[in-house]
């Protein structure tokens, strides 16, 4: 019995295969001749693999017997090309990559990717995957009709999104159906097409229609846009149009459609009432009547004709306000009731609030000295009393003054502010004389600040006003025209204080303008041949810009007054030194310094507001705690809520002082 080694069943198997195949390769042409019959597969592949000088990687399941019968010589692509058109016949192909190919069975070749950078040129019976785009035609509705000329073992999808088929087959089978594809992806004659509505608003109309034509505009009952994206309805809101776009037959029947769909409303027009949230009915009313009256206005005019008569366009609009219930009621057609919707919409919104904190500093200072002296000397005997004298009224007391209680035997009253010093006489003979000294001095002095403050809406004007209601005389009669006593006297009142009025509006960076009216008044000493009462007026009127939160000076008024009243006997006056007693001098200084600080705060939302509002109730609280360490009464580090201001209470502090009142 024989052995045989593996040596030698190789051997024995070339031998029992040479009788069966011829292979001739032409010397310098490079090209062979090759015929098989009844040849081992995998013995195929080793021959063409020493042809082609390419590595195989051989699946184990790929087994079973080959004919081949080649009369024209081929090179060594036509031999690779034969060589797949083999292995499809049996069911097998060859994936290349990028070292070797593999050599396996057709259903596994599409899960599988290849490489085909080897290749000048893709072998025709190649297995490839490709992507064909359909630039018009309906990528899904081409699917079923090429399905069938694609390979068991090869793939066929569509893409939606991108409106592409995915084919996965032989290289020349991906030619013809990528030809197919072609000839039916022919643009359609497709057309933009602008209807004019005359009835129907153009938002409910594409609802309808893509409700009725689901297949055409690739809507289901609120479904996705169509995947081919050839047919269209669009709206154009501003002039109440549809623009149609597709082939004829899609734009007839859309135009059949859309006249049978726009006709009159069965109310003549739409109503609708609309609750405001912030907005005021009134004023958004005038806003509406102005805004859409100009709409209204120019549809008229686009439908003037040539002799200069205009007829009325049927969009009418109309709005009312009822102020009780802060609400709109409008009516017209849903193209203009649509646009004053979108108005209202943007006009009812919660406005912004500013806090407006207000310093006005006053700081004034006044500074009086009077120095004089006066004599007289009168004979009550003489033709004339008194025969000589001087008198000055720029200071204090007169010597008149002086005269007169030495004639009535009467104590006379210092002047106020200083030292008066008076001496007279009279005598038997009735001669009387006075004299009298004064040297007065006066200083005034005060520190007065106001910090008012105030919230209001943005762009709304507030005002505040401190202060009193003091009565003006306007007029007055005492005796009537009759010459009857009927006596009476017309008065006015005004207000009399610190008046701050302000108009505020918030830029989108925060930044704040300021429209600011500020005022103080008050009530001035009385002044020398004045008829009625008169008043100091401090007014700054301005226009300002400030970032949230940030204090800034508006203005202010520096005041230095002096005033020097100076009286004196001629000549006698002008002797050094002794002309003091022939003269008298009254000299006054008054400085007066005025500052006003402003701070706005944005209070955007109810947050802000909360938080201003506790700083405010806090600062309460600490003037409420000084009172009570005065009063004596214990401390409480905790304010109470801040409710309990609503609760009519008389006050934090009052409470506590009744029984403290009691004990006492």
């Amino acid at each position: 019995m024989i052995k045989l080694t593996k040596p030698l069943m190789r051997a024995l198997i070339l031998a029992l295969l040479l009788p069966l195949t011829a292979m001739a390769q032409e010397s310098g042409e490079g090209t062979w001749r090759l015929n098989l019959k009844d040849a081992d597969i995998r013995a195929f592949v080793t021959q063409v693999a020493d042809i082609t000088g390419y590595s195989f990687v051989v699946d184990p399941r790929v087994k079973g017997k080959v004919t081949v019968l080649s009369s024209a010589p081929m090179n060594k692509d036509e031999i690779y090309d034969l060589f797949l058109a083999v292995l499809q016949v049996h069911g097998f192909t060859a994936i290349p990559g990028e070292e070797v190919i593999k050599v396996i069975q057709q259903v596994d070749a599409k899960q599988n990717a290849e490489d085909l950078t080897r290749f000048e040129q893709t072998p025709s019976e190649q297995l490839v995957t490709r992507v064909i785009a359909v630039n018009n035609a309906n990528a899904l509705e081409l699917v079923p009709i090429l399905r069938p000329l694609v390979a068991k073992y090869g793939h066929l999808a569509g893409v939606a999104a991108a409106n592409a088929l995915i084919v996965s087959d032989h290289e020349n089978n991906i030619r013809r159906i990528e030809n197919i594809v072609r000839d039916l992806d022919s643009p359609a004659e497709y057309e933009v097409e602008v209807i004019q509505l005359e009835e129907a608003w153009v938002g409910d109309m594409v609802t309808l229609l893509q409700e009725l034509a689901p297949d055409e505009l690739g809507r289901a009952g609120g479904g996705g846009e169509s995947p081919s994206r050839k047919f269209s309805v669009t709206a154009d809101e501003r002039s109440n149009r549809l623009i149609l776009r597709g082939d004829k037959n899609f734009r007839d029947k859309m135009r059949n459609l859309i006249h049978q769909l726009d006709q009159p409303s069965a109310s003549g027009g739409t109503t609708k009432v609309v609750r405001l949230n912030h907005g005021d009915a009134k004023n958004l009313t005038e806003i509406l009547e102005g805004v859409m009256g100009e709409v209204v206005r120019e549809a008229e005019g686009e439908g003037s004709g040539s002799g200069g008569t205009s007829r009325r366009n049927s969009t009418g609009f109309s709005v009312f306000a009822d102020e009780g219930l802060n609400a709109l009621v409008l009516r017209g057609e849903p193209s203009m009731m649509q646009e004053a919707e979108m108005i209202i919409s943007q006009l009812d919104v919660r406005r912004a609030q500013v806090m407006i904190e207000a310093a006005i500093v006053e700081i004034s200072d006044q500074l009086g000295s009077d120095l004089g002296v006066q004599f007289a000397v009168g004979d009550e005997g003489g033709s004339s009393t008194p025969v000589i004298g001087s008198n000055f009224n720029n200071v204090g007391r007169s010597i008149g003054d002086v005269l007169t209680a030495i004639l009535s035997d009467s104590v006379i009253t210092p002047a106020v502010g200083g030292i008066t010093i008076g001496a007279g006489q009279r005598d038997r003979d009735g001669i009387t004389w006075g004299v009298l000294l004064q040297a007065l001095s006066t200083s005034a002095a005060a520190n007065l600040l106001s910090t008012p403050s105030i919230i209001t809406l943005d762009n709304q004007e507030s005002e505040i006003i401190v202060g009193q209601n003091v009565p003006f005389r306007t007029g007055q009669q005492a005796t009537a025209g009759d010459g009857l006593s009927n006596p009476f006297t017309t008065i006015e009142r005004r207000d009399i204080g610190l008046t701050l009025k302000v108009t505020p509006s918030i830029s989108d960076d925060g930044l704040v303008r300021l429209v600011v009216e500020q005022t103080t008044e008050d009530v001035a000493e009385s002044v020398d041949n004045a008829a009625d009462i008169v008043t100091n007026k401090r007014e700054i009127k301005t226009t300002v810009l400030a970032d949230d939160g940030e204090t800034i000076v508006l203005g202010g008024l520096i005041n230095d007054n002096l005033r020097i009243n100076k009286s004196k006997v001629p000549l006698l006056g002008d002797i050094p030194i002794l002309g003091k007693l022939f003269s008298s001098e009254s000299e006054t200084r008054e400085k007066r310094n005025l500052l006003v600080f402003l701070r706005p705060t944005i209070m955007l939302d109810k947050a802000k507001s909360a938080e201003v509002t506790d700083e405010k109730y806090q600062g309460l609280w600490d003037i409420n705690l000084g009172v009570r360490e005065k009063l004596g009464l214990p401390d409480e580090k905790d304010p109470p809520p801040i409710e309990s201001v609503f609760k009519g209470k008389q006050g934090m502090v009052d409470e506590e002082v009744e029984p403290l009142d009691e004990a006492s």
